[in-house]
């Protein structure tokens, strides 16, 4: 996924939370709110609820204004008593300030009344003038006007439960309904891109007829996807359907990846279809979803034309007004005939975006100051003006105040080919300490694309006696590592990762066994069955999860003739490599790579991180390395772990999903149960056992 032209510590996500609920505690907390928050959280939905209640100074907290900030919706239920709260009136003024999109729920008071601030409201606010002065009421005031000239919900009162049960589902049917047109974060700083922006909305043209596909191309890091986010911004609230399809060529590289892409898509256009495992079926279901009615689909990083047919196949998919979005490295993955797909090539910044965006980030200001105004000129130009590689090359130098630093790093980049962006990423890594070197190489071969929140990930690293919270502190102010805003967890740029898995390949060109971290399953596998694993690994991140194709609903077989009948004959052949590549991957492999033996790891005596998530281990407990920090073993088929499996330095053991009924023998080391049963076996959403615990386990 290409990186935000402009972006500081956040990748480009939703905003934190979905709806902000501002009401007074007193007379609607439990009567109306608990409800309504329940059923918001049963929908997932994320809605900030202030749980201090009443309990407030005279001042707003800057969590709540946060809050309002991050929200993209509010939910204001106004009730007789909500303006003798002085704290409820000033969140509703910066509400309005902040122009959140507002939903009041009238709670037993007219809203005529709240428009004027007559009836319940009159007494309260000729209080607040006598104490805070007509200039800070006026704002309330017209607060107040504003969220009484909004159409919204009246609620009698509480005694009629039907009418508040049907009251809350509309409210949450309308935010489901409204979130869908939230648009996508995007960086604070935007530089370079409004011309681009005007010229491809007109390219667009979507108040005109017709299917349109735009394709943006160009290589990784010149900001594509970033583009392709601030289009859709601009055009979702023209589409009653929409999605926006990340990281394409990545999940090709998986298994059981088009499967999922397919999901994604369904799950935004039809989120009442129920998902499949058969390619042929998805698909039929998706063209139906496109044909239904117009859409706005955004396919990102789309390697070649083959993805795209395993997609959406044509353009005669899609109905009247329709409009698609693709991003690629791959200008020929945009020449397929049956999309009529219009180029356009996203080209690095104007030298004078370029310097801006170099300067934000290194200096914390739009323009250099004459000091370091030179050397800024000479990095921008060898930086090649992409702007990745401008904002983790100034995010290294923010700390660097002497100009000697920053002439050591202009030789640095004088060292380097043109337009070799790894390289100028690589700066970056080397100025890094030891200890944070390793959690970066560790982020980038291991967790970076595991969906590993920022808490697990100080948990592990701590467990490997790192300074964990500092070293990704690090890691993030060098806009090496991103933590995504709305679920907290790790995030990094395709070309980063890249960039640090070079690195440990290059500790050995030949030898896959004397690397420090292992991730490609083949390699892997040759390294156990070889006997060539040394004391150098350290991390080995092994996952056979798949998805098992079910059986077409027709019962057809792929006999030459269905395959010579199919109408687009490239998306064929990509249903057919995807079935073939699971088969050899997950069939004629399965039974000598699936299970794994313990002995594998005998030689491997300094293993930190360990991943064998779906796998079968068998053999001898002990060869499992005492250096352990880390175990992740999802779905691990065992009912009771091995006693010879005794890791004494573990920190982390996630046995998610697992049929693990206690952890050893002894009736005391019962797992607790978890979430709830499906046919008799024990499923968890996440069981972590920490070094405390496990001690007490072990001894």
């Amino acid at each position: 996924m290409e990186n935000s032209v402009a972006e500081s510590t956040q990748p480009d996500l939703r905003l934190k939370w979905d709806v902000f609920l501002s009401f007074r505690g007193a007379d609607t907390r439990n009567a109306f709110i608990g409800p309504l928050y329940d059923e918001l959280q049963s929908k997932g939905v994320r809605a900030f609820l202030d749980n201090d209640g009443m309990n407030r100074g005279d001042q707003i907290s800057p969590s709540l204004l946060a809050a309002i900030e991050d929200s993209a919706v509010a939910i204001v239920v106004i009730s007789p008593d909500y303006a003798g709260s002085h704290w409820c009136l000033e969140e509703l003024a910066k509400i309005c300030e902040c122009t959140k999109l507002i939903l009041p729920v009238f709670y037993g008071v007219r809203a005529s009344d709240v428009r004027h601030q007559r009836g319940p409201f009159e007494g309260a606010f000729e209080r607040h003038v006598k104490r805070f002065g007509d200039a800070r009421v006026s704002a309330w005031r017209a607060a107040m006007r504003k969220a009484g000239g909004v159409s919204g919900w009246n609620f009698r009162g509480q005694d009629d439960q039907r009418e508040m049960s049907l009251l809350i589902q509309g409210l949450v049917h309308r935010i489901m309904d409204e979130l869908n047109n939230v648009p996508l974060h995007v960086a604070p700083l935007l530089v370079g891109l409004d011309s681009r922006i005007e010229q491809l909305l007109a390219s667009l043209s979507v108040k005109s007829g017709g299917v349109r596909f735009l394709g943006l191309h160009g290589f990784g890091g010149v900001g594509k996807t970033t583009l392709a986010k601030a289009l859709y911004n601009k055009l979702v609230v023209h589409f009653e359907k929409r999605s926006f399809v990340a990281d394409i060529r990545e999940a090709f590289l998986r298994s059981g990846g088009l499967i999922s892409l397919q999901d994604k898509i369904l799950r935004d256009l039809s989120p009442d279809m129920p998902p499949s495992n058969d390619l042929g079926s998805s698909k039929n279901s998706i063209k139906h979803a496109l044909n239904e009615t117009r859409v706005l689909l955004v396919l990102d990083d789309v390697d070649d034309a083959g993805q795209l047919d395993a997609l959406i196949s044509g353009k005669e998919w899609f109905h009247e007004g329709s409009r698609v979005i693709i991003t690629t490295r791959n200008r020929e993955a945009l020449a397929a005939r049956n999309y009529a797909i219009e180029p356009y090539e996203v080209r690095e910044l104007s030298f004078e975006d370029a310097l801006r965006l170099f300067s934000y980030h290194a200096l914390k200001r739009e323009k250099p100051t004459e000091e370091f105004m030179e050397l800024s000129k000479q990095i921008v130009s060898l930086a090649g003006k992409l702007p990745l590689a401008l904002e983790v090359f100034g995010s290294f130098l923010v700390d660097k105040r002497r100009k000697t630093e920053w002439e050591g790093a202009v030789q640095k980049l004088k060292q380097i080919r043109p337009y070799n962006l790894q390289d100028t990423l690589k700066i970056s890594y080397e100025g890094l300490d030891e200890e944070t070197k390793c959690m970066f190489l560790d982020a980038a071969c291991l967790f970076a694309r595991s969906h590993m929140t920022r808490e697990e990930a100080i948990e592990i690293w701590e467990g490997c006696g790192f300074k964990a919270e500092i070293g990704l502190r690090v890691l993030v102010s060098r806009s090496l590592i991103k933590i995504w805003k709305d679920d907290d967890t790790l995030w990094m740029h395709d070309q980063l990762r890249d960039m640090g898995r070079e690195i440990v390949l290059l500790e050995s060109a030949r030898d896959p066994g004397t690397r420090s971290r292992l991730w490609d399953r083949k390699e892997i596998m040759a390294v156990f069955k070889d006997g060539s694993g040394t004391r150098n690994i350290e991390g080995i991140v092994l996952d056979y999860q798949h998805k098992p194709f079910a059986t077409d609903p027709s019962s057809e077989r792929l006999s030459r003739d269905n395959f010579m009948r199919t109408p687009n004959l490239a998306s064929a052949i990509q249903c057919l490599q995807e079935k073939f590549r699971i088969f050899f991957d997950f069939g004629a492999e399965r039974e000598n790579e699936e299970v794994l033996r313990a002995e594998y790891f005998k030689l491997i005596i300094n293993l930190r991180l360990l991943q064998i998530n779906h796998a079968k281990l068998e053999g001898k407990f002990k060869f499992l390395p005492q250096s352990l920090k880390w175990l992740q073993w999802k779905e691990c088929p065992l009912t009771i772990l091995p006693p010879d499996f005794c890791p004494r330095g573990l920190a982390v053991l996630d046995l998610a999903n697992s049929k693990i009924e206690r952890l050893w023998k002894a009736d005391r080391n019962k797992v607790r149960r978890g979430l709830g049963r499906s046919n008799d076996t024990i499923t968890y959403v996440s069981i972590l056992f920490h070094i405390q615990l496990l001690s007490c386990l072990f001894f």
